[in-house]
């Protein structure tokens, strides 16, 4: 049974991960340590290890379906910084108990979440997708939530392309897998450096997981932007919650 909730729990995460291109430890953190007994630590360094085969198949199908929706240039520079990031969220996972950072990055999401669904209407100043700097800076941010919660890092990479970098949702959901490919990459390298990565685990939630993903990413392509950006911003306050009740 535990293997079966495992195969099930892969095809959600993948499916989720490129249909939001959040990656999918939104899901696979909080299941691991509520129904599997994981520590924090042990959940973070396996949903990321479990992150970048999804995300690359994910994009491999937008690529097919939808190639004009990613954004090269803009993924380049926010991997420049988001690599970074990565390895910087590790090393602060590392040492600190994460209560203060954890809350302080909930009162972001929550910010972001009401924003996307439309019940708050903060003034918001656009950058443009062609400040290389900033891309860079964002891209470090966007890194450390990735490796620091275990969660990819697109729960702040595509509202952030489309608040402030002037991208569509359809466009910065796939852009941002872009960016998540090699700063889980990243991140999970150092997770299994220090042994947080359960490899037999990934052995059932990866499979399926890549099936979800191609799904995932289909249904994104021909969803209305109206709906995506409520299913997005729905997302991020119910991560919001399980990132308060896990790091407090």
């Amino acid at each position: 049974m535990k293997k079966f909730g495992m195969i099930i729990l892969g095809f959600l995460a993948g499916f989720l991960g490129a249909a939001l291109g959040v990656g999918g430890g939104i899901v696979i953190v909080p299941a691991l340590m509520i129904f599997y007994n994981y520590k924090i630590k042990d959940a973070v360094g396996t949903s990321l290890a479990s992150i970048p085969p999804k995300v690359l198949v994910g994009l491999a199908t937008y690529f097919v379906v939808a190639s004009f929706l990613i954004h090269p240039e803009v993924a380049f520079f926010a991997i420049l910084g988001s690599v970074v990031g990565a390895w910087f969220g590790v090393y602060l996972e590392s040492k600190l108990s994460g209560k203060v950072v954890s809350k302080l990055f909930v009162v972001l999401l929550i910010v972001i979440g009401l924003q996307m669904v439309g019940l708050i209407n903060l003034p918001i100043t656009q950058i443009g997708h062609g400040s290389q700097l900033m891309l860079v800076l964002f891209g470090v941010i966007a890194g450390i939530a990735a490796s620091f919660f275990g969660i990819g890092g697109g729960i702040l990479l595509v509202p952030g392309l489309v608040l402030f970098f002037g991208l569509t949702l359809h466009e910065a959901i796939p852009t941002s897998l872009a960016i998540i490919l090699p700063t889980t990459l990243t991140g999970a390298y150092f997770q299994n450096n220090m042994h947080h990565v359960n490899k037999k685990v990934l052995r059932y939630l990866i499979p399926m997981s890549l099936i979800g993903a191609v799904f995932g990413a289909v249904a994104t392509v021909y969803m209305e932007a109206v709906l995506l950006q409520y299913l997005f911003g729905i997302m991020i306050l119910l991560a919001s919650v399980k990132i308060f009740l896990i790091k407090s």
